[in-house]
């Protein structure tokens, strides 16, 4: 796993999904900025940013030459 990729794009994840979260929560309800920041909201966004940036880590973008 490239450990590089990982960091780097669990740093770009977590606020993307808290931007998302507070565009969601402007266009369908009331946007509340103490639920927005509360722990279990957050537990699951700083989960969902690791594990997609597992994914982008272990992603092989290597083309085998023939």
């Amino acid at each position: 796993m490239n450990w590089k990729k990982f960091f780097i794009a669990a740093l770009i994840f977590l606020p993307l999904l808290i931007a998302v979260d507070v565009i969601y929560d402007l266009i369908f309800k009331q946007l509340i900025w103490k639920e927005t920041f509360a722990m279990q909201n957050l537990f699951f966004k700083i989960a969902a940013a690791l594990i997609g940036a597992y994914f982008y880590a272990t992603l092989n973008n290597s083309n085998p030459k023939k």
